[in-house]
């Protein structure tokens, strides 16, 4: 991988990790302390619509950045390059679990709230309740597996 393709791809996990975190630890802990339904929805509608865009968009060039550095280390090791291919499944596979899981946050949950504070539509407050438990599991999760798969990365240029 070349040295601007690879600042590009650590910039994104760094970007989409970061995010994420913050996501978990600092904003959806704020939300939840306060009471008022309403006040809370607008919240989390401001806070998460920019996550939203930028988590995915993190997420979409780590995907290219990473196939881009694939195809150059491929280059590099020909034939050796299968000595690597267990290795690689592992992480693509992490890669895709990691994808659903952001994807689930992103338009599952956080996109919902969203786009019903956007279009005034009702949420129960129970329903709403139950959304941010999940969306702070689910980011929790996702931090998780970026982190795993960030460090099967390392190990595979080693």
């Amino acid at each position: 991988m070349d040295l601007l393709t690879r600042w590009v791809h650590l910039l994104a996990v760094a970007l989409y990790l970061g995010a994420t975190v913050a996501i978990a630890l600092v904003f959806l802990p704020a939300v939840e302390a306060v009471e008022d339904p309403a006040l809370q929805r607008q919240l989390l509608a401001r806070g998460l619509r920019p996550y939203n865009v930028l988590s995915v968009g993190a997420l979409g060039v780590l995907v290219i950045s990473g196939a881009s550095g694939l195809t150059d280390l491929k280059a590099a090791l020909g034939p050796d390059f299968a000595r690597l291919l267990w290795r690689l499944v592992g992480k693509l596979a992490l890669t895709f679990v990691l994808i659903n899981v952001a994807t689930y946050f992103s338009f599952g949950l956080a996109h919902r709230l969203v786009r019903a504070e956007l279009g005034g539509l009702p949420v129960e407050p129970a329903k709403q309740a139950s959304m941010m438990v999940r969306m702070r599991w689910t980011a929790w999760t996702g931090a998780a597996l970026a982190a795993w798969t960030a460090w099967v990365g390392l190990a595979l240029v080693r």
